[in-house]
């Protein structure tokens, strides 16, 4: 603690202390700089006045020296607090005794493989060179670029530029159509890269111009992305915002300023390379300025610029601290000061920066997640996007739930406490109890014993012996049809039948049919084929009941006398005494069915009362084929897709899982009424919990993706 400090170490020599910007309240910094590590920490006026009477050593005379000079007022704990502080950020001087404290402290920075890891898969930095020789010969041939001429000239051909295109805007857009494909992926990295290059000198000359030094360049990987990077830190020590400004911004107006003349380049080179080129940086240039580097929630260009605009040093961890105070305050009526004294119009601009932030950097990783799972192979891809989601997303939210727990009862509002942590067990309950849920199918009746009755050669309807709604047996004559031309075929037929056999009785006394005898054997034989199937095909002619049952839906053309061709519908036979139900169900939804699962069905016609049934059978295959009744072609509600041709499979666009249902006994059941009835089952699903869904869900597609 603070309070137990009894001497304060000297401050290590090489640090400097600069003036700083004022804060929002007129209040003045100052910018203590750490050479050793290029660091810098931003202090207010209290320190910076403790700072000058450090030298007194001992926390009680430091605090009555600023005391009786000043108006502030501080104590030795506030002097203590201070100078943990720095201790903590090695900007003390130690005696040799205190090594064993900057050993444990080296032993607690130092990170355990598992986050070494990590952290360097997440991001990492690779430095490549030290720019500042090159910049102090180059800046003198390029110091032209700042005049005011140029901005003009370069905001007036991107005018142009954007005008030109707009009169060819259809063809400017098309060009898009021309790299997508790998070739093009290789052509858009190659402009990505040089327009980045242009990008970060753009920042390392600006802040050269302001005397800031630039220690590095290099490459950073961002989830394994690689962007290029220049180290402009120095820039903390300049205290004017707008050379700030300049320096955050220049990234930004370099490549626009390339992305201009590039857009006008491209109306006036004729087509071949220089034109790809010049479309190439235009539209990479203007896509990553306008949609990434400009972004205010990412530690990008956007991000300083907003920062030093508003005067607000290390805006996102002040942003997310008050945040996370307001939102405390909220839930739990917490009586504790703000981690800093805002304005109120600074405090709500703070609230939601952060909470929009929170939401972007949600989406932003689900997004990376998602795209890390689907481009490296599926184990490595299953687990980083796991890891992703685990370190932004539900990682930050277990930290604040543990902070709650500790927050002190005095400090907070008993009764606000208990709401908040009942919603949270109401919560918990929801996710860990077992619920008994309902799962809806769409869902098929159908009598188990169904035939069509349809006509199989075109033929006259000579009778129609059966009405609707009678009952036949098996074999009972349904229809009896003629047709004359396949008389007319048969007679033809058995005459050539007789012709040959004549002809093969008598071969021996004629010596030319001796010598045809095979080829007469050969025609006798197909014309005898020949005569039975068209024998066959006339038995046909007369329609029997291949099952027992009702007759149901006779059509409306089958009228005695009138032609039927071939395929036509004539009727259908339910045998009503037995029906079954069809179901489908999807992937995530499977794994609460179980058989025997009490069901009911509701069909879709509202006149026709439910039925109740149970799961007799559950597949665990998914479904290759979709029956018409459920196909999107057909007004089902499944979507399949259809590969065109007559008779091709109905394949379900997503997985699908066939259940079998089966009516209960002594059941009324609708059937005898329509052959087939279309509606949706109810399933009564196992009692199992959220979490347990999803977890049985996740390892399901961890041992489908793995290949295991």
């Amino acid at each position: 603690m603070a309070g137990v400090v009894t001497a304060v170490p000297p401050l290590r020599e090489e640090l400097t202390l600069l003036p700083g910007p004022r804060q929002a309240g007129g209040a003045p910094t100052w910018t203590l700089h750490d050479p050793a590590a290029n660091r810098f920490f931003r202090i207010g006026w209290r320190e910076f006045e403790m700072l000058s009477r450090w030298h007194l050593g001992e926390p009680g005379a430091v605090a009555e020296a600023v005391n009786r000079e000043t108006t502030l007022t501080v104590n030795a704990d506030d002097v203590g607090g201070f100078a943990e502080f720095l201790g903590r950020h090695s900007l003390l001087r130690t005696p040799g005794g205190d090594s064993r404290r900057f050993l444990e402290q080296a032993r607690k920075a130092r990170k355990s493989l598992w986050a070494t890891l990590l952290h360097n898969y997440l991001f990492f930095r690779v430095p490549l060179f030290r720019p500042h020789r090159f910049l102090v010969r180059a800046y003198p041939r390029i110091a032209w670029i700042y005049s005011g001429r140029v901005a003009l000239t370069l905001i007036v051909l991107g005018l142009i530029g954007l005008y030109l295109v707009s009169r060819q805007w259809e063809r400017f857009v098309g060009t898009f159509l021309h790299f997508f494909d790998w070739s093009g992926l290789v052509y858009y990295a190659a402009a990505i890269s040089a327009a980045k290059v242009v990008h970060e000198l753009g920042h390392a000359f600006t802040a050269f111009r302001y005397g800031c030094r630039i220690p590095t360049m290099g490459v950073a990987f961002v989830v394994l992305w690689p962007m290029l990077y220049t180290d402009v830190g120095d820039a903390w020590r300049i205290v004017a915002r707008r050379p700030r400004l300049a320096i955050a911004g220049a990234g930004v107006v370099a490549e626009t300023g390339l992305a201009a003349v590039c857009t006008l380049l491209w109306s006036f080179l004729p087509d071949g390379p220089a034109r790809s080129a010049s479309f190439l940086l235009a539209t990479s240039s203007w896509l990553l300025t306008l949609g990434i580097n400009l972004n205010p929630f990412m530690r990008l260009d956007g991000y300083y610029l907003l920062a030093d605009w508003l005067g607000a040093d290390n805006l996102q961890p002040r942003a997310f601290a008050y945040a996370r105070w307001h939102l405390r305050r909220l839930l739990f009526g917490l009586a504790a000061a703000p981690p800093e004294r805002l304005p109120p119009r600074r405090a709500r601009f703070f609230v939601a920066y952060a909470w929009c932030t929170w939401l972007y950097r949600f989406f932003l990783f689900l997004g990376i997640a998602l795209l890390v799972y689907h481009f490296l192979f599926k184990l490595a891809g299953l687990f980083l996007m796991l890891v992703e989601i685990g370190w932004f997303i539900v990682l930050p939210v277990a930290r604040e739930l543990l902070v709650w727990r500790q927050l002190p009862a005095h400090a907070c509002n008993p009764r606000r406490t208990r709401i908040v942590w009942g919603c949270l067990a109401l919560s918990a309950g929801v996710l860990l109890v077992p619920w008994r849920t309902a799962i809806e199918a769409p869902a098929l009746l159908k009598a188990e014993n169904y035939a069509e009755i349809v006509v199989r050669h075109a033929a006259r309807l000579e009778a129609l012996p059966v009405d609707n709604n009678q009952s036949v047996a098996v074999g009972q004559p349904l229809a009896v049809l003629k047709s004359a031309d396949l008389d007319h075929k048969l007679d033809e037929t058995h005459r050539e039948v007789e012709l040959l056999q004549w002809q093969l009785a008598y071969f021996g006394l004629e010596m030319a049919l001796m010598d045809q005898r095979r080829v007469m054997l050969e025609e006798l034989e197909t014309s005898t084929a020949k005569l039975a199937g068209f024998r066959a095909q006339q038995q046909e002619l007369t329609v029997l009941a291949p099952i027992a049952g009702v007759v149901r839906d006779i059509g409306d053309q089958a009228d005695v006398g009138q032609w039927l061709g071939e395929g036509e519908r004539l009727m259908a036979i339910v045998d009503p005494a037995r029906s079954t139900l069809e179901a489908y169900v999807a992937e995530d939804e499977l794994l609460l069915v179980n058989e025997g699962a009490p069901a009911r069905f509701y069909p879709e016609d509202p006149d026709l009362p439910p039925v109740n049934c149970r799961v007799i059978r559950v597949d665990h295959a998914s479904a290759a084929a979709l029956p018409p009744y459920f196909a999107s072609l057909y007004e089902g509600p499944l979507p399949v897709l259809q590969s065109g041709r007559t008779g091709s499979p109905l394949v379900p666009e997503t997985a699908v899982y066939r259940l079998i249902l089966e009516p209960d006994e002594g059941g009324f059941s609708p059937i005898g009424l329509q052959p087939a009835i279309r509606g949706t089952a109810r399933v009564e699903g196992a009692a199992r919990s959220v979490l347990e869904r999803v977890w049985r869900q996740t390892v399901a597609v961890l041992i489908r993706e793995s290949g295991f």
